[in-house]
């Protein structure tokens, strides 16, 4: 529990029984499913299918598509938002480290193919990561990271007001 008197966080319970997801709201989630699987290769679990469903997994991290019919169902039916265009409300964005900046060049070039637009880069961030930043099929935006940058590639510097 988080104590707000002395700010520490004790954890409810073991971090060991929590394996990562992140699910992504759509309107086709088939199309979903395959734009982010040939981006990144990851294999479907078929058997978790459903009409409103896909996953796809890598290791122990997962990446489910939720149709329409799950904000119903997740009581969630109010806050239903149309993706068809490009929104200025973000409410979360998938992050993909990769182990090179080749790889983020790569699939700069895939995502137009796949149906998706770039929304900055690739680029150097002040951090020292080489980044794209880019919106599926259906305007969620998602990034992909690589640790290194490319050689004679400075790391800008950037001033926060």
């Amino acid at each position: 529990m988080l104590d707000h008197k002395r700010s520490t966080f004790t954890p409810m319970t073991s971090a060991s029984k929590f394996r990562p997801m992140h699910n992504i709201f759509c309107e086709d989630v088939e199309n979903q499913m395959q734009f982010y699987a040939a981006i990144l290769g990851w294999n479907p679990i078929p058997e978790y299918f459903s009409p409103i469903y896909r996953v796809l997994q890598n290791g122990d991290f997962q990446l489910a598509f939720n149709g329409d019919p799950a904000y119903e169902l997740l009581g969630l039916k109010g806050r239903k938002r149309r993706r068809r265009t490009p929104s200025s409300l973000i409410n979360t964005m998938v992050t993909f480290m990769v182990d090179d900046w080749t790889t983020v060049d790569e699939i700069a070039a895939k995502v137009p193919e796949l149906g998706g637009s770039i929304v900055q880069g690739p680029f150097a961030t002040y951090y020292g990561q080489w980044q794209l930043v880019f919106n599926d099929p259906e305007f969620n935006v998602a990034r992909i990271t690589a640790m290194s940058l490319p050689e004679g590639v400075e790391i800008p510097v950037v001033t926060f007001d």
